[in-house]
């Protein structure tokens, strides 16, 4: 039986699509733009060499949270959309990512890397951050989401201000994970009747459930991060930090993607055909955009990297330029996988992920010793246009092999 059952009805807030998306939006916004600052501060703080050096040690932070998040916030997402409360599941989710946080510092200790290991303990307050925003976002509290964003981005862009170096970084933004989790309780627990966390459920019964969704986000992040780590251990500190400059940018233009899609999601769970007809507009919709995006960065990329992180960035301009054009593929894959995503069918994106991963291996394995930086970010650019092809075959092979089409047979 459920912990937090009873006799409450479901408090999923009765919003519009075009307001959650634009509730998203801004909280994506918001995070972004504080994102880039926080980069911004760092790059004239750290110099481009400390730059890379911090650059990897995040992206291992951030696949260490993948590891240990395990795929628990889009089945909440779902899950919590579906039943239209919280359920026991937050608890179990939250006892999970716990036990693999423990894990993952461990062997970050062996690592014998003491920025590394101060950073890494902030898993867990991360653990319960991500499982408060993934309620929020179930039951349609964007305006929650948006207001823990903004807090969760001024507290990152405030560490970097208060650093020295790597050490005095990663302890400010260790303790900062610490203030913002703590927020996030006491938003959920004003807000989400019969929220609670505590005590810690056996997660073992949700394990299975999860796991296709551990292993699809688990393999997008690494994924995401390999040209971070290769370019780190082929090219050294210097080549990291244009390359982290250059993706942070990017990253920065998909805003639109995650607030549309992030919104569409709880919809498309619950289904109806407005959702489905909303999915395929905004579809369109963030094509048209990317295709401007992507022309702009091709004109502007010199003047934004000087903008943003100086003039030392400036010889990553068109390496900049160029990685721009993976935001059309980006978009394709995006689209599929939420699509997927809705319908139950996990295993297809983690197939086509998994065969994705290998050929991004293959580009950075062989591009990057001929052609340095310039391999790395084609590297990049290259994997994400034949992971598109990739998604898109699966996809039209699964809708051509399937007898019917759920969610919802109107689509």
């Amino acid at each position: 039986m459920s912990l937090l059952s009873g006799n409450k009805t479901p408090i999923v807030a009765r919003r519009s699509l075009r307001v959650n998306s634009l509730l998203l939006l801004l909280a994506r916004i918001s995070a972004q733009l504080l994102a880039v600052l926080f980069a911004a501060i760092l790059a004239r703080r750290l110099g481009v060499q400390d730059f890379g050096r911090f650059a990897f040690i995040a992206s291992l932070i951030f696949i260490g949270n993948t590891f240990t998040n395990f795929g628990t916030d889009t089945f909440l997402v779902r899950e919590t959309a579906r039943n239209g409360k919280v359920t026991d599941a937050a608890s179990r989710a939250l006892s999970l990512q716990f036990a693999f946080s423990a894990l993952y510092c461990a062997a970050i200790l062996v690592q014998r890397d003491t920025p590394l290991f101060f950073y890494s303990l902030a898993l867990f307050p991360l653990a319960v951050f991500s499982v408060n925003n993934a309620l929020l976002r179930g039951l349609s509290r964007f305006d929650l989401f948006w207001l823990l964003s903004l807090a969760n981005g001024l507290i990152q862009v405030i560490a970097a201000l208060l650093s020295r170096d790597i050490l005095s970084l990663c302890l400010s933004l260790l303790l900062g994970q610490i203030l913002i989790s703590t927020l996030s309780c006491r938003i959920c627990s004003a807000s989400l009747p019969n929220f609670r966390l505590l005590p810690l459920n056996d997660f073992f019964p949700i394990f299975k459930l999860i796991l296709p969704f551990a292993v699809l986000t688990i393999l997008l992040v690494v994924t995401q991060r390999l040209g971070i780590l290769f370019t780190s251990s082929m090219l050294g500190d210097e080549d990291t930090g244009y390359f982290s400059a250059v993706t942070r940018v990017i990253e920065g233009f998909k805003l639109g993607h995650y607030a549309i899609l992030g919104a569409l999601l709880p919809s498309l769970s619950q289904g109806g055909s407005d959702s489905w007809k909303s999915f395929r507009r905004a579809f369109f919709l963030l094509m048209v955009v990317s295709l401007i995006f992507a022309l702009s960065l091709a004109f502007l990329s010199a003047p934004i990297l000087r903008i943003l992180y100086g003039d030392a960035f400036f010889p990553a301009s068109n390496e900049l330029a160029l990685l721009g054009w993976s935001l059309i593929p980006y978009t394709i894959s995006s689209f599929i996988s939420y699509d997927l995503i809705a319908r139950g069918m996990e295993s297809i994106i983690v197939r086509s992920a998994l065969l994705s991963l290998f050929i991004y291996i293959a580009l950075y394995l062989v591009l990057i010793p001929m052609l340095g930086l310039d391999g790395a970010i084609r590297s990049a650019l290259y994997g994400e246009w034949l992971q598109g092809f990739v998604f898109v075959m699966f996809y039209l092979f699964t809708l051509h092999s399937a007898k019917d089409l759920p969610p919802n047979e109107s689509r």
